[in-house]
């Protein structure tokens, strides 16, 4: 029988019941309720690495969040830690804290545990009430790629360019269509060794291909799964070309990741991730992106540090 340790939170998670059909991310984000702060993962989509995939603990982790807070607040917030990687095999338990719920805001404090006390992830999330305020926004640079359509820019299928061959071989990125993403890059130099000096950046179009509806909750919780998507790129494709050249590889895994909402957004709908790396230094990289809607909207802000490890 599952048991929960209540001094350290610690959970004998039953193994995953369900494989993911790799389309349906509704399905792979729904969470068992097993009790009123508890809750548990059915499937896994697992990364290059044979881990969990970042952005479904992401999604998941303010999925449980969500349903322990009224349906008038939204979310702000989301700052996780991933603590290690987590293995597909075996479901992942979400513990919820209560830590605020005051007149304007509620905050949960969430923490992912596998087998006996392999925490996962501990993450806090935020949630708000919509209230009026002075608003303002940053206006999106003119070379952003807003001003593309993202329809007619190029997909990862559609890369056969030495480039992201190297790209492949060295950090262990993919060029291949995800059944359950859609992404698109409306500058090619952004994916390419050595295509642009200066800051590294990269910006990219990037939507669910399912239709979600029209809960603010689920595209919130969608997004924070897109989120993890690609966005470290930028903090690595400044290094791949010396790698190369050097006969080496770059391992990649994401550290922490946050999320600020700006303001209501899609995630079946097209976005724009304008992301750039201020930093790479002492085996991690930063990656900050702004996220546009098709509209030019600034709808949500994202980081995410990754360890970023040279080998030979």
């Amino acid at each position: 029988m599952d048991s929960l340790d209540e001094l350290g939170g610690h959970s004998t998670a039953t193994k995953n019941p369900l494989e993911w059909d790799g389309r349906n991310v509704v399905d792979l984000l729904d969470l068992a309720q097993i009790s009123d702060l508890r809750f548990r993962t059915q499937c896994a989509e697992t990364n290059e690495h044979g881990r969990i995939y970042g952005g479904q603990i992401l999604g998941q982790a303010l999925s449980a969040a969500a349903r322990t807070v009224s349906k008038d607040r939204f979310a702000s917030s989301l700052h996780l830690l991933f603590a290690a990687g987590g293995l597909p095999d075996q479901a992942i338990d979400f513990q919820v804290s209560i830590l605020q719920d005051g007149k304007r805001f509620s905050a949960r404090n969430v923490r992912g545990v596998q087998g006996v006390g392999r925490i996962v992830c501990d993450a806090s999330a935020a949630f708000a009430k919509a209230i009026e305020s002075p608003a303002h926004t940053a206006p999106s640079p003119a070379d952003s790629g807003l001003d593309r359509d993202p329809e007619g820019c190029p997909s990862l299928e559609d890369f056969d360019a030495s480039g992201a061959r190297e790209v492949e071989r060295t950090l262990g990125y993919i060029f291949k269509r995800h059944r359950a993403i859609d992404m698109r890059a409306p500058f090619i130099e952004d994916l390419m060794p050595g295509g642009r000096r200066g800051e590294p950046r990269m910006r990219f179009w990037i939507r669910l291909r399912q239709e979600l509806g029209e809960d603010p909750a689920a595209h919130t919780v969608a997004f924070a799964y897109l989120s993890d998507y690609w966005i470290n790129f930028a903090a690595c494709i400044a290094h791949v070309r010396a790698a190369s050249e050097s006969g080496g590889t770059l391992y990649v895994a994401s550290l922490n990741h946050a999320i600020w909402f700006h303001r209501p957004l899609r995630a079946d709908e097209w976005l724009l991730f304008d992301c750039v790396s201020p930093s790479g230094a002492f085996g991690r990289g930063l990656a900050i992106a702004r996220v546009y809607s098709r509209a030019g909207v600034l709808v949500a802000s994202a980081t995410q540090e990754c360890l970023l490890s040279a080998s030979a």
